[in-house]
Order: C-alpha cells, then sequence, then structure tokens
C-alpha cells in the first residue's frame, strides 16, 4: 500500500510539443529545402535559418512587369546579402587582429603598475599618511566595539518585549480556559439531556430500518439462490455442449486444419485460441528465431537510448516469412475480418488480450506487475472510444470521467486500416496494430515519451486494471484505438487476460481422422442454455433491484439523522428546555471571551509589556546615535585614505604618467574593439533586413505566379527599404604607433578595481589582471558572420543551440497523438495556439512513393516565407510542434487520409507479407507516428 500511495502522489504532467523539438524540425526541414531547390546563393554558414529561407525564385522566366519587377528587387536583395557577408567576413578579421593588440596592452599596463608600486614604499610623507590613516582605522574599530554592545542591548530588549508578549498571551488564554470551564460546569446537564434524547429518538428510528432490512435482505438470499441455481444448470449444460463438440473435434476430418512450422491451426477458430492452445508464441526477446510469429512481447529500446532501435536486433523468424509454411496464417479465410464492418466485437476483444500480452511481456523483463483486463473495463474502453474527442485525439478529462467514472492513465492513436492488410487477424495484429503500440514505445519523443511511460508505468504491487478500445470510423479508414487505467481499487476479476490459460488448459488442437455428428444433440441442448439464460437475465434485474434496495436500507441505518418528531409530546419540551438552557450560558460565555482585555491579570500583563517596548525605544535610540558617531569617523578615515593616496601620486608622479599612457592606449583599443562589435551587429541587421525583403519579394513572385494578387506591404513609419544601407567598414585597430591621432580616441576610463584578496587595505595599486579574449580561430570556423538570433529573447546575439535529431518520420502505417501520454490530474490544462503553417517535404522524384508528400505541422508566432519545395517560418522561433495533425484543434480524418494518401500499399502475396511482417523489426527507423498525450497531475 506504501508503493500504491507513493505511485498515485507522483503524477506527471506531459507537455507536448517541446521548443527543442520544434528548432530540431524547423532545422532540418529547412536545411532540406534549400538543399533540393539548389538556387539560393545566401550561405548557409553565414546567415540564420530564417535567412536561409530567402531563397530567389526565378525559375519561371518574367513576362508580367510586376513579376519582372519583384525579380529585379529580389537579385538586388541577394547581392546585398552577399556583399554585407563578404564585409562582415572583413569585420570579423579587424576584430581578431585588435584582440591581440588588447592583450599586448594590458601586459604593458600591468608593467607599469609595478613600477609605480615600487616608488612609492620608502616615501616619508607616504609613510606619515599611512601612520594616519592606521590611527583613523583604530578609531573607527573602536567605535565599531561602541556600536555592537549597542546592538546587544537592544536585541536583549527585543527578548524582554517578547517575553512580554508571550505572558500577555498566557493571561489571555488562561482567563479564556477559566471562562470555559465555568460554561461547560452549566451546560454539561443541559447537553446530556439533549444527547440522550436523540440517542433515543435515533434507537428507534435505527431499530425501524433494521426490520426493513431484515426482510429486504431475506429476498435478496433467495434471489441470488436462484440466480446461482439457473447458473448452475446453464453450465451443466454448456459442459454438455463441449463434450460433444470435443467428440467431433477428436475424431472428425477437419479439412480447417493446415499445418504451420511448429504444429498445425484450425482456420475455422479464433487467433488466439490457436496460439494458446497449440504454443505458436513468438518471444522476440527471450527466444528469437524460434520459427513462430505471433508475439508475446515487442522489442524495446533501453531507457538511456530511446528511439534508436538497433533493427539488426530484429526477430530472424522475420526473414524467413516467405516461406510457403506460413501461407496458412495469412489466408483470408483464418479468422477473417469483414472490410466493410470492420472487426465484431469477439475479434475486437481478440486483439486487446494479444497487445495487452505484448505490453504484460515486456514488463514483465522490466520486472513491472502486469495489467489485468477486466470485461467491465474492457466494455467502458469501447466506450471511450466511441467518443468525439478521443475521435480527435483529444484528452478530455470529462469523457473520461462519463466512460470509467474517475480520471485516467491514457494514450490516443489511429490504427490505419489498408485493405488487405486488415482481412484477418495476424494481419491486423502484425502490419496494423502493432507499428501503432511499437511507435509509441520507440518514436514518441515528440510526445517527451509520454505514452511509453504510460505502457510502462510502475505500478508497485498493484496489478492495474488497464484496457485497449477500439472504434472504426465511420468512412472505414481507421479505427481509433485507446489504452486507458487506473490506480484506485483495482478489480482483478474475471481477468479476460486468463483466457489465455484457459484456451492451454483445453489441450493442444489435432487432425485426427474420425466421423462423428452431434449436431442435433447440440443444438437441443443449446437451445435450452438460451431459454435459461433469458431467465437468468430476468432473476439478475430482479437481484439487481433487491440489491439496491437493501443498499440504500443500510445506508440510511449507517447515517441515521435525529429528527424531533422521534420523540414523544414530554420528551420534546424537556428536549427544548434543556437547549434554552444551553443557548443561555453560551451566549454568557461569548460575551465573557469578547471583553478578555478586562481580565486583572490580562491588564498587568499589558502593562509589563508597554514597560518592556519603552525601554526597547530608548536603546535603539542610544544604537542610532553610536551608528552616527562611526559614519562620521569612517569619513574621517576616508579623507586619511585620499591624503595616502595624494601622497603616493607626489611620490610616483613619472610612474603615474607611465600607467595614465597604457591605460589610455588599451582604452583606445577597448573604443575600436567596441566600433568593430557596434559595425559588425549593424551588418546583421542589414543582412536580416535584406533576406526579409528577399523572403517577401519571393512570396509576391509566388503569388504572382499562383495568379493571386500581392498583399500590399506596410506603408507606415516602420517599414524597411527595398535596399537597406550598407554600412561602412569600421576603422581598423590600432597597432599601437599611432596612439591619440585624430578623434577617435575614446574617453579615459576609471581605473580598475583591485581584485578582491580578504583584506581591508586596497590601496589600488595591485592591477586587474583581465583574462585574455579568446582570439577567433585560424579562419576555419570564422566564415559564419551572422549568429542566429532568437526572437524570444529579444534578438540576442547567441549561438544557437545545436538541434537534437529527431526520431526517423514515420512512412508506415501508425499515426499517434502529438501529445505525451496522459496521466489523470484535478484539472484539464489548455493550449491556445496561433496559426500553424506548414512545411512541406520537398519532392523531386527521388523518394519513394511513401516518403513525398508527408508533413510536419510547425506551430509558429510568426508569418512564412515560401520558397520552391518548402513552405517554413519567417524566423527560427516556434512553439511546438506535432506531427500528423495540428496541435490544440481536432484533427479531422478528412486532413489525417490526405496524409496517408501516398503510404504504401501491401497486397496479399508473399512478397507483401515480408514486407508486412518485416517492417515491424525496422518499426523505429521508419515510424515518427503523430501522438497525442496529456499528463496526469502536476506534480
Amino acid at each position: 500500500m506504501k508503493e500504491h500511495n507513493a505511485i498515485k502522489s507522483h503524477k506527471k504532467l506531459y507537455k507536448s510539443g517541446k521548443t527543442w523539438m520544434a528548432a530540431t524540425l524547423l532545422t532540418v526541414g529547412l536545411a532540406g529545402g534549400a538543399a533540393l531547390t539548389g538556387t539560393t546563393n545566401v550561405h548557409a554558414d553565414e546567415v540564420t535559418p530564417a535567412q536561409a529561407t530567402g531563397t530567389i525564385q526565378a525559375g519561371q522566366q518574367a513576362t508580367d512587369p510586376e513579376l519582372a519587377n519583384s525579380q529585379s528587387d529580389a537579385q538586388k536583395q541577394q547581392a546585398t546579402i552577399d556583399s554585407a557577408n563578404a564585409q562582415l567576413k572583413d569585420q570579423q578579421a579587424q576584430l581578431s587582429d585588435a584582440q591581440g593588440q588588447q592583450s599586448q596592452a594590458q601586459q604593458e599596463l600591468d608593467q607599469a603598475k609595478q613600477a609605480q608600486q615600487a616608488a612609492t614604499q620608502n616615501d616619508p610623507a607616504v609613510k606619515q599618511a599611512q601612520a594616519d590613516v592606521n590611527q583613523a582605522q583604530q578609531q573607527v574599530d573602536n567605535q565599531q566595539q561602541v556600536v555592537n554592545d549597542a546592538q546587544t542591548v537592544v536585541n536583549n530588549d527585543a527578548q524582554n518585549v517578547q517575553s512580554a508578549s508571550d505572558a500577555v498571551n498566557q493571561a489571555k488564554q488562561d482567563a479564556t480556559n477559566a471562562i470555559n470551564k465555568a460554561a461547560e460546569q452549566k451546560t454539561s446537564e443541559a447537553q446530556n439531556t439533549i444527547n440522550n434524547l436523540e440517542n433515543q429518538g435515533k434507537t428507534q428510528a435505527s431499530q425501524n430500518l433494521d426490520n426493513q432490512i431484515n426482510n429486504v435482505s431475506g429476498q435478496v438470499t433467495n434471489a441470488q439462490n436462484d440466480v446461482n441455481n439457473t447458473n448452475s444448470k446453464i453450465g451443466d449444460l454448456q459442459n454438455q455442449v463441449k463434450d460433444l463438440q470435443d467428440q467431433e473435434k477428436n475424431t472428425q476430418t477437419d479439412p480447417n486444419i493446415a499445418t504451420v512450422p511448429n504444429g498445425v491451426i484450425d482456420t475455422s477458430k479464433s487467433l488466439l485460441e490457436n496460439v494458446a492452445r497449440n504454443n505458436l508464441w513468438d518471444p522476440y526477446v527471450s527466444q528469437p528465431g524460434n520459427g513462430n510469429i505471433i508475439p508475446q512481447d515487442l522489442p524495446i529500446t533501453a531507457d538511456n537510448d530511446k528511439g534508436n532501435l538497433n533493427t539488426k536486433n530484429v526477430d530472424p523468424t522475420n526473414a524467413v516469412m516467405t516461406e510457403e509454411s506460413y501461407n496458412a496464417y495469412f489466408n483470408p479465410d483464418f479468422d477473417p475480418i469483414n472490410t466493410q464492418t470492420g472487426m465484431t466485437d469477439a475479434q475486437k476483444q481478440e486483439l486487446a488480450i494479444l497487445m495487452l500480452n505484448e505490453i504484460n511481456g515486456i514488463r514483465k523483463q522490466r520486472g513491472l506487475k502486469p495489467f489485468v483486463m477486466t470485461e467491465q473495463k474492457y466494455q467502458q474502453a469501447q466506450v471511450r472510444a466511441s467518443q468525439q474527442s478521443a475521435q480527435g485525439l483529444e484528452h478530455n478529462v470529462n469523457d473520461m470521467v462519463s466512460a470509467f467514472g474517475q480520471d485516467q492513465y491514457e494514450n490516443l492513436a489511429y490504427i490505419p486500416v489498408n485493405t488487405p492488410n486488415a482481412n484477418n487477424m495476424v494481419n491486423m495484429l502484425l502490419t496494423q496494430a502493432n507499428t501503432t503500440l511499437s511507435s509509441m514505445l520507440n518514436a514518441d519523443a515528440s510526445s517527451d515519451w509520454g505514452h511509453r511511460e504510460n505502457f510502462l508505468e510502475d505500478t508497485g504491487t498493484l496489478s492495474a486494471n488497464a484496457a485497449f478500445g477500439f472504434h472504426l470510423t465511420d468512412d472505414g479508414q481507421y479505427y481509433v484505438l485507446t489504452f486507458d487505467y487506473d490506480l484506485s481499487n483495482p478489480d482483478s476479476t474475471p481477468n479476460m487476460m486468463d483466457r489465455i490459460a484457459q484456451y492451454q488448459a483445453m489441450g493442444p488442437i489435432t487432425g485426427d481422422a474420425h466421423t462423428v455428428d452431434n449436431s442435433a444433440k447440440i443444438n437441443d441442448l443449446n437451445n435450452q442454455i438460451s431459454n435459461l439464460q433469458n431467465t437468468l437475465a430476468s432473476q439478475q434485474s430482479h437481484l439487481s433491484d433487491l440489491q439496491t434496495q437493501l443498499q440504500n436500507l443500510q445506508a440510511q441505518k449507517a447515517n441515521v439523522q435525529f429528527d424531533l418528531s422521534q420523540l414523544n409530546a414530554d420528551q420534546q419540551a424537556e428536549y427544548s428546555q434543556a437547549k434554552e438552557t444551553l443557548n443561555t450560558v453560551n451566549d454568557w460565555k461569548n460575551d465573557q471571551l469578547t471583553h478578555l482585555d478586562s481580565n486583572t491579570n490580562v491588564k498587568e500583563a499589558q502593562g509589563k509589556l508597554a514597560n518592556a517596548q519603552a525601554t526597547k525605544t530608548a536603546d535603539e535610540a542610544n544604537l542610532k546615535q553610536a551608528k552616527d558617531g562611526l559614519a562620521q569617523l569612517n569619513q574621517v578615515l576616508a579623507t586619511k585614505k585620499s591624503a595616502l593616496q595624494a601622497a603616493k601620486d607626489n611620490a610616483n608622479a613619472q610612474a603615474n604618467q607611465k600607467v595614465k599612457d597604457a591605460q589610455a592606449k588599451l582604452d583606445k583599443i577597448n573604443g575600436q574593439i567596441a566600433d568593430l562589435n557596434k559595425t559588425i551587429e549593424a551588418t546583421k541587421v542589414l543582412i536580416k533586413s535584406a533576406t526579409d525583403q528577399l523572403n517577401a519579394d519571393n512570396q509576391k513572385i509566388k503569388d504572382i505566379k499562383n495568379g493571386q494578387k500581392p498583399t500590399t506591404p506596410n506603408k507606415g513609419d516602420d517599414s524597411q527599404p527595398t535596399t537597406p544601407t550598407t554600412p561602412t567598414n569600421p576603422t581598423k585597430p590600432s597597432d599601437g604607433k599611432d596612439d591619440n591621432k585624430g578623434s577617435d580616441t575614446p574617453a579615459q576610463p576609471t581605473n580598475p578595481s583591485k581584485p578582491t584578496d580578504g583584506k581591508d587595505d586596497n590601496k589600488g595599486n595591485n592591477p586587474v589582471t583581465p583574462t585574455n579574449p579568446a582570439k577567433p580561430n585560424d579562419g576555419k570556423g570564422t566564415d559564419t558572420p551572422v549568429t542566429p538570433s532568437k526572437p524570444t529573447d529579444g534578438n540576442k546575439v547567441d549561438q544557437p543551440t545545436t538541434p537534437v535529431t529527431p526520431a526517423q518520420p514515420d512512412h508506415g502505417n501508425a499515426s499517434i497523438s502529438g501529445q505525451a501520454g496522459h496521466k489523470p490530474g484535478n484539472s484539464q490544462s489548455t493550449n491556445s495556439q496561433a496559426t500553424k503553417p506548414t512545411i512541406i517535404l520537398p519532392t523531386d522524384g527521388s523518394q519513394s512513393a511513401a516518403t513525398q508528400g508527408q508533413y510536419i505541422n510547425v506551430i509558429s508566432k510568426d508569418s512564412v516565407a515560401s520558397q520552391a519545395g518548402i513552405q517554413a517560418p519567417a524566423t527560427p522561433e516556434t512553439t511546438s510542434v506535432t506531427f500528423g495533425t495540428q496541435e490544440g484543434t481536432l484533427m479531422t480524418r478528412e486532413q489525417y487520409k490526405a496524409q496517408q494518401a501516398n503510404l504504401p500499399q501491401t497486397g496479399n502475396d508473399k512478397s507483401d507479407k515480408t514486407v508486412a511482417v518485416a517492417g515491424l523489426g525496422i518499426l523505429a527507423a521508419t515510424t515518427f507516428t503523430t501522438m497525442f498525450g496529456v499528463a496526469k497531475k502536476r506534480h
């Protein structure tokens, strides 16, 4: 139970759309677009990611004057960018040279200060001034002791005030206790009378309820016996049917028996029954390559290496899937699925058991308790899957509560139905459902691995009650997949997962040849069973009504309330008199408590408190006077120190001049470096301005080519010129030979502060040794003149964070919600997002049909500029990324169908089966599915 409580208190909220992921996807999209178009002249290593989108769209000969003007202006902007990049490279070279001169000038200044310090050590005037300073310092120290003593007195006064205040509080508490005790003596008799009369009334009411409960309880017992007897009869008849059926199974020649590796299957029975009875499981991890194909678990990456599944470790059985010995598994008549109406409820139960068995297999590897799945939880999951919010991949807490009665841990996804890959349960499991399931385990980076965490939640000693839900959409193209569980009061009976063991207990399926026909007997028994089941339904309904009635009576008895009508006339009069007495005494008590300050002991304590506060006020005045004296002595000390510094200055006037000259030289170089930095920043602004205009021209060109009228640009005062002014190159840094020539000599700065060494005798003669600035490298990395800006930080000049390579996009069948797996919480957070532009991955014909037309939605606050084959935001700022749908809105099935339109389709021949099953092995490299999840609770 301790572990259970710890789990419940540690809930997580997975926020979808991480900023780093957004930056990564944007960077990858833009770099890919630029490489495919091949028309830009802007160097990718010299501009920001936003500028890299500024490619001139000149692929069409300009025939329209307005188009020609736009193309001409775009070429001008490109020329401006190229020129500014060249200037920027030169400016950075000058900056590197100036930084070298800065280091040399600092060394000269340090040497001059050392000579200055040596000149002052033996001067008589300096010695006298130093003695005066020492005397003034002693006076300050003595006065500081006076201040400290006065502070001690004030501190003691504060303790006395606190003690007096405590005494006041204690006096009030003592007075309160005395009042309460006196009132209690007067009210106890009246309260006892009231309690006795109320207990008598409740006892009578409880006795009446006991009589009713006994009556209904007897009826419940009889009704339960009727239900048990009917169930027993049904069980006996069902056993007879089973015996007759077993005779036919064990002795009849069955054309449905087919041979597969390691055994046989009966194509007239379900996939689950065949695999369980004949042990046709394929444990991927513990026994890879055993010849079977129905998994008991799934390959999963380690927690410290998520998203990097090694496809070489896939089950070697996949390599022989094309052999004819496996054909029986893919027979459309083996556990077939109606492609028009979808899976039956029995098949949904079968698929839910198979998928949860895989999850439990993974949990077993990690030492986690397996999930159970009760029939009630399964039915609730089907209700959840049919809700509109689930079809939109939205974690709606109200809908969860409606379906399950409380908030849930939840994963949502789509299972695409690609005929003929969904024509029987083998294909549905291996090529459809497991693709989505494995994506949530191994390609969940976009959701911060929230779906994976829900599947692998440590439930301690509890076997949490979980269930998969399936709902075929109206257009028949997708199944909505839900996975929900909670950790409160799990009910493990009846556990649908026990069906695997129940099938195993039936023994293996065989193909023995004899003929027995028990169909007539079986039909007769089934009719009797049907009649008894109707009777049972009626009996169960009657039993349920009686149980509800009994529960209501028991609830009333458990919470019997007193009512005056339960007493006779004399008892009612006695009760009213006792109530009046009780109210009178309580009024007196409340009045006494309201006027506690009138109590003698309280007044005396308050007087002592006032005296202590007056003493403290007087002592605080003494403390202030001592502090004022200390301030005056500190002023005298400062004057003495100034005189000491003047004596030192007189003693080393020549050395001082050398220090000033060296300082002036260093300041001049520092000023030149500052000017160069400003010029570099101006050049970067120019490049960004020209790139923005180039993006605008490209958009205008695109609109004209598409027959749209281009948007009129803003004519306000803040509009950018078509061709930004090219900044002039800065003055080359000084080499130290032309000091103070011209008007570029910077103002004389203050001397640097001496480093702290723990002493108070800072004479200012120990210079601060500055850290030498890092000199740019040998040119291999200096050809990136523009540092990308971060729009959300006010365009600070920072190095961009290297984006993390995202998990490989999904070109398969899985589609998973882009938010993290949902964990139950007290409230549902809402996300308000702006318009979400789309990056379209370019297509040049060399890509496979599966990868052409894939898209990624990028949520951005800025407008977008386009180039051939790619749409991207004008600035690199993004707030969230989802795959396959827009976050914050319900993705329609029409949108999802558009995404899936180019997915590869597989047939029912051997090669298609190879692709379908082998896809499970390489799914970490090919799946980057849309996921949607919301965390349960904040912590």
